[in-house]
């Protein structure tokens, strides 16, 4: 019975492949002609740009995002002096050296990305240029 249903699929398909192939029209070779002198001359007339290579440009301005998460930490760090001792607390001397142990943490990091951006550079200039 199973051979049977497959037998009746595959006339099927046979029968809709044939129908398909019996309707099927063929371009004149007139139109193909126009048509691919069209898609030459298209090509021929369209300027073709030359592909550049776009390398991001570092810059130090690309990295301040850094000096956002900094004041941050300061501001959560505020926060946190303030609710556990008051206004009293921002005027203490531990808060004003945490403040400024953080930024240094954070200017010397600043730094150290700016020089490896600009020795990145340099290398890559090199390599470029050989």
């Amino acid at each position: 019975m199973k051979e049977k249903d497959e037998n009746e699929i595959m006339d099927d398909k046979q029968w809709i492949k044939s129908m398909m192939e019996s309707t099927r029209k063929e371009p004149s070779e007139n139109l193909s002609y126009r048509i691919m002198h069209q898609i030459e001359t298209e090509q021929a007339l369209t300027r073709v740009k030359p592909k550049v290579n776009k390398q991001p440009t570092a810059s130090p301005l690309k990295d301040l995002w850094m000096f956002g998460v900094m004041y941050l930490v300061l501001l959560i760090t505020g926060g946190y002096f303030y609710f556990q001792g008051g206004k009293d607390a921002l005027l203490t001397e531990t808060f004003l050296w945490t403040c400024i142990m953080i930024s240094s943490i954070f200017s010397f990091f600043f730094l150290i990305i700016t020089i490896d951006n600009s020795r990145r550079r340099k290398t890559k200039k090199k390599s470029s240029v050989s």
